[in-house]
């Protein structure tokens, strides 16, 4: 049984889907504990499959993954998962309150603490904001909030449940700049207790991390510390350098 992350080895991996060509191909990653790491491409470049991969819904044609120095393989699902948090692209909203959204659980009894919770990591600032708090019912598939708050509250429902490894398919797409900047800031805080591994296709949000691996036609075309990246020409320097000058 996982109880904490210490890391996580990508090596050398491939995949298809049956009867199509390579989508992904020798991919290579390492994230150690305390990391906030990006996978930075843009759409459809195959970044929220090997999301997929690493949570066990499909396998490997190639390669192998490694968690705390062991083959995922041989790793139970349940185990694996538990020590996970996720925020996928298609957020699920629940038509119930706030709370109920965070907790997933009995409201009646876990309600204090998840108004604790929200205070201590600085979400109660956004969630008192809606009409009636965190008993904001927030409708069908979220329809009474937007799409940023959304992201938000998927958010704080997977690190209300304390993963030690929280995994981000364009998490914060959605979010004002002052928004997404507040969740990057939060992650750097809490790098003691969680590591974070990133995708996104924005810019300014892989620029916030540790370190960057670059998804380009299937393939880690080049990787790095951010600052390291913009001394020569790749995908995030040049994106960067673009978006800068606009």
């Amino acid at each position: 049984m996982i109880s904490d992350f210490k890391d996580l080895i990508i090596d050398k991996i491939n995949f298809r889907f049956p009867g199509q060509k390579l989508l992904l191909s020798n991919i290579s990653i390492k994230v150690d504990k305390g990391e906030f790491i990006s996978i930075l491409g843009e759409s459809g470049v195959g970044k929220s499959t090997l999301i997929q991969i690493l949570l066990k819904f499909y396998k490997t044609e190639s390669g192998r993954i490694f968690i705390n120095g062991t083959n995922i393989e041989t790793i139970s699902t349940v185990s694996w998962r538990s020590i996970i948090g996720v925020v996928p692209q298609k957020i699920k909203i629940f038509n119930s309150t706030l709370i109920d959204n965070i907790c997933l659980g009995d409201s009646s009894v876990e309600s204090d603490k998840v108004q604790a919770f929200c205070e201590n990591y600085g979400f109660d600032k956004y969630f008192l904001s809606l009409p009636q708090g965190y008993n904001t019912l927030l409708g069908e598939e979220g329809i009474n909030i937007s799409g940023g708050q959304q992201q938000l509250v998927a958010l704080a429902r997977a690190l209300y449940k304390k993963p030690k490894f929280l995994i981000l398919d364009e998490a914060t797409s959605a979010m004002d700049r002052n928004t997404e900047n507040f969740i990057l800031e939060l992650f750097v805080k809490l790098r003691n207790e969680i590591t974070v591994l990133m995708v996104t296709h924005r810019i300014k949000t892989a620029s916030k991390s540790d370190r960057i691996y670059i998804l380009e036609n299937g393939t880690i075309s080049d990787s790095g510390k951010p600052n390291d990246l913009l001394k020569y020409d790749n995908f995030y320097s040049l994106s960067y350098n673009e978006l800068i000058s606009s």
